[in-house]
């Protein structure tokens, strides 16, 4: 991808758009798994589905602390080649696996488990990159940059999803992801020497630990945004694995056409992306943030009530566009919030916030959609009128609507 124009002061590093190709490479097969193994656990139901979806979540949340600690003593782009060769290897493997064994519900546990415990290490070095690689005032625009790119990738990527599950299920995507992987691999060897070597850690890997949670919770600005994007994780991120998967069943829709539903949102992410690169975050980011979470509770609305297809899409797009408002202008205030020392740390607090969340969403919201008398049209209905009150609450709290990008 070519970066935009811009003033030689206000330039990307170069390095940066290198990370970037093989980030939005990697997010491509990601998507692709996530939806495929999403759609292979609804096929046992809402309930299984959050179990499965739970497993993966809950080794994550146990060494999410020890991940960002790691990644911040020996460095995140290293941790992170570690990583990637971890999750080509199981990609790898599950295509015999599947080959042989089929998509038997044990086997999409262990694959949940195993996926997660790499999550821990893969997940904060790959989210603290883009703060290692840019300077503190272009980091709203390098995390838009990703979000563009990202939604190119994810809305072919759950479209490849659907097809290759219709083609020949969890295996071909399991083939697709591990190539994706490679390719992160290559990348990631091109740019170990472009990056400073981390400072040494003076402590042990438990007050290292420590010290990160102290950081993450001691400042009012951090901490005020950690609760906000919890409460927001655990009510948004289960819609792509599991709930339009589940609403795409409910209407009778196939794979393919699920996908393409949570490509709708993906689309409407890029919406704001797009603006936020090009011209900048909107000001006073944590006003905006609520406002995004207003505009995606109108969305929610639309999919518990709204039935022809076009219509869903639409409404898909707007949640979209509500939930890129928000995380656009929430995880540049939450980075800039912390010295780059920290960044891993602080990751891994954010990803076990927001892991913990799911863990107690997903198997809560599966079997509500399982529920006679509710369903998931009333499951969407619920999350709308909740996410309304969160923005509600944000436009509250001065610490969030008076903080500034620096």
């Amino acid at each position: 991808m070519t970066p935009p124009a811009e003033p030689a002061t206000q330039r990307i590093p170069v390095r940066y758009w290198i990370w970037l190709f093989g980030a939005a490479v990697s997010l491509l097969g990601d998507l692709t798994m996530t939806f495929a193994i999403g759609w292979s656990a609804t096929r046992h139901g809402g309930s299984v589905a959050g179990l499965i979806l739970l497993l993966a979540a809950a080794p994550r949340a146990a060494l999410l602390l020890v991940g960002g600690a790691v990644g911040d003593r020996f460095g995140a782009p290293r941790v992170l080649l570690v990583s990637c060769t971890a999750m080509f290897t199981v990609t790898a493997a599950l295509v015999p696996a599947t080959l042989v064994a089929g998509e038997p519900v044990g086997l999409l546990v262990v694959l949940a488990l195993v996926v997660g415990v790499i999550d821990a290490f893969f997940l904060p070095s790959s989210r603290s990159m883009p703060r290692l690689l840019v300077p503190p005032e272009q980091v709203p625009r390098a995390l838009a940059s990703f979000q563009v790119v990202g939604v190119v990738f994810a809305v072919t990527g759950t479209a490849v999803g659907g097809i290759l599950v219709n083609w020949s299920g969890l295996k071909a995507a399991a083939g697709f992801d591990a190539l994706t992987f490679g390719v992160m691999i290559v990348v990631l060897l091109l740019l170990r020497r472009t990056i400073a070597p981390p400072g040494r850690m003076p402590s042990g890997m438990i007050r290292s630990i420590g010290a990160g949670i102290k950081v993450a919770f001691g400042r009012p600005l951090t901490r005020a945004l950690l609760i906000t994007m919890t409460v927001a994780a655990g009510l948004l991120m289960p819609l792509d694995a599991l709930l339009f998967p589940l609403l795409a069943r409910s209407h009778g829709w196939d794979a393919a056409t699920a996908g393409l539903l949570v490509a709708s949102r993906s689309l409407g992410v890029g919406v704001i992306a797009m603006r936020i690169l090009m011209r900048g975050a909107f000001p006073r980011p944590g006003v905006f943030a609520a406002i995004g979470l207003l505009v995606a509770a109108i969305g929610l609305l639309g999919l518990s009530v709204l039935d022809p297809l076009p219509l869903t899409f639409a409404a898909g797009m707007l949640s979209g566009i509500g939930v890129g408002t928000f995380t656009g202008h929430v995880l540049p205030l939450l980075m800039n919030s912390v010295e780059r020392e920290y960044q891993s740390r602080l990751q891994s607090v954010v990803v076990l916030c927001q892991s913990l969340a799911l863990v107690v969403m997903n198997p809560v919201l599966g079997s509500f959609a399982d529920l006679n008398g509710v369903g998931i049209t009333g499951v969407c209905l619920g999350i709308s009128v909740a996410s309304a009150l969160t923005g509600l609450v944000v436009l509250t709290r001065p610490v969030l609507t008076e903080a500034t990008v620096s």
